[in-house]
């Protein structure tokens, strides 16, 4: 389902919007006369965590998009290893 694709950027990205909320909850039991100006950011929070995650869950094809590179390799590599006078 991932194709090969690290989940720490999926990680940060819920480690760090639960930071937030906490601090969020924190900050409305510390000062309860902010519950009207913080709910929106809870939503605010929570929608941006959802488009991070569903961009980093986004469809990706099996195959192999680099497979077929219309650069030729060898000219690559021929390239770097020429000693410019």
């Amino acid at each position: 389902m991932f194709y090969r694709r690290g989940v720490r950027q999926l990680m940060l990205v819920w480690g760090v919007s639960l930071l937030i909320l906490l601090g969020l909850y924190r900050l409305e039991v510390v000062i309860p006369a902010l519950h009207d100006m913080i709910v929106p950011l809870y939503w605010i929070v929570v929608g941006v965590t959802a488009f991070m995650t569903l961009r980093w869950l986004r469809a990706r094809s099996t195959r192999d998009r680099r497979g077929s590179d219309r650069r030729k390799a060898a000219r690559r590599s021929d390239a770097s290893t020429t000693e410019k006078p």
